[in-house]
């Protein structure tokens, strides 16, 4: 619980500062401009977006039913059911935060397209929901595992989209937090249900905290990748000043923008792994002594 307030609050901060704020509209435009306007060696997303979907969705559907089935038949739908209550109210609540909140104060008019609220990117939801589903099924031994695989795709999805030229780097940011969020609620369910597992498979044997090695992981990427962003985006306004370190689109500011776009993704990775870690670890010695 003390983790889902923190998401709340931490959402709130980041929507008071992107979209109620001229210097947070004038930072988050001018990276999203800069992505527009800069060439890409990635395929082009298809511009009516229908196959976007399913690219996003298709390999962690896939791999719920996979995980799904090894969990064997205790409560494995209910497991598949929290999964994917998780993904699906990832994308409710995120629509229903841009049907609440759908304006954007005209602080800054460097573009046209950003006078609604695009806050939290719908399609990087998507695919952090997917992931976290994925991450909530599998079997408590290999969760760490795909904790790190569910950071990459979250983080890849939110990376693509901004260099797309779709969504801010602050729609992002709001969106990994809104899975965060759910995954949290979730966990508790899960938990619940793998508390009455009589078959809990142990954690493997490793020193230290419970899934520390992906944690860290994590981490080291979600450190790097956010201090690059931070560097590239606050160096030039240090320097120069807000105004004139945004007045022309820069490979600062695109570089800003890409890494601020994925890199939080694994930093909630690092948190929530060795935090559903522990839990297992807990639940196994309580099955263990019954």
């Amino acid at each position: 619980m003390a983790g889902f307030l923190l998401c709340v609050a931490l959402f709130g901060v980041l929507y008071l500062g992107a979209v109620r704020t001229g210097g947070g509209q004038l930072l988050d435009q001018m990276m999203q401009r800069t992505a527009a306007g800069t060439w890409n060696p990635l395929p082009e997303l298809n511009a009516h977006r229908q196959w976007a979907t399913v690219w996003i969705l298709l390999p962690p559907v896939l791999a719920c039913l996979a995980l799904g089935h090894r969990r064997g038949p205790h409560q494995r739908w209910l497991i598949l059911l929290c999964g994917a209550a998780v993904a699906l109210g990832s994308n409710i609540t995120t629509q229903l935060i841009k049907l609440i909140w759908s304006t954007r104060p005209a602080l800054v008019t460097l573009s046209e397209e950003w006078s609604a609220n695009s806050l939290p990117s719908g399609h990087t939801t998507m695919a952090a929901g997917a992931a976290a589903a994925v991450f909530l099924i599998c079997r408590p031994r290999d969760r760490a595992f795909w904790g790190v695989l569910a950071g990459v795709w979250a983080a890849g999805w939110g990376g693509y989209i901004f260099i797309e030229g779709w969504h801010l780097p602050s729609d992002m940011l709001a969106a990994y937090l809104v899975v965060a969020a759910w995954t949290l609620l979730g966990g508790a369910v899960v938990h619940h249900v793998e508390a009455t597992d009589p078959q809990l498979a142990p954690l493997p044997a490793e020193p230290g905290i419970p899934g520390g090695r992906q944690a860290g992981m994590c981490l080291t990427l979600g450190v790097m990748g956010t201090a690059i962003g931070l560097a590239a985006l606050l160096g030039p306004v240090a320097r120069h000043g807000l105004a004139e370190a945004t007045a022309s689109p820069t490979p600062w500011l695109y570089m800003a923008g890409a890494a601020l776009s994925s890199a939080p993704a694994f930093l909630l990775g690092a948190v929530l792994i060795p935090l559903f870690s522990s839990e297992t670890k807990h639940l196994t010695r309580m099955a263990r002594r019954s």
